[in-house]
């Protein structure tokens, strides 16, 4: 029992670890990927909506209305940003790519602020390279 509880210890660390280097390697314009491991728990319309944010190219943005075409359903564009509101796991899933349709910084739960901030990290990141 005791070696099941290390074992699940040492595997935890390793993906709190790897998380937390990805993260910072990614505010220092050194990482545009994230290859961590997620365990995501929602409905099979939230999983589905985070499954398509992962496919949002770094540096890259899309709208509501083109997340919804996405996921197949057009005439959910408010159940799409609700989802997107509810990813607990915003960053490594790119919420913040995620753009009203006449271009504008809409809903993001850490602040339009911050949104605005990641994208213009990503967009110089870009340029960079």
């Amino acid at each position: 029992m005791i070696f099941l509880i290390n074992q699940i210890n040492q595997q935890l660390f390793l993906i709190i670890t790897t998380t937390k280097n990805q993260l910072t390697a990614y505010f220092l314009n050194q990482q545009t990927t994230f290859d961590v491991p997620l365990d995501l728990a929602g409905t099979e319309f939230q999983l589905k909506v985070w499954n398509e944010l992962l496919k949002i190219p770094f540096g890259s943005t899309r709208t509501y209305k083109q997340q919804a075409i996405a996921v197949g359903n057009l005439k959910a564009i408010r159940a799409v940003a609700t989802a997107n509101g509810e990813n607990r796991i915003s960053i490594i899933i790119p919420c913040h790519r995620v753009i009203g349709s006449d271009g504008s910084l809409t809903g993001y739960g850490g602040g339009i602020w911050r949104k605005q901030k990641l994208l213009e990290l990503e967009t110089t990141q870009t340029k960079l390279f």
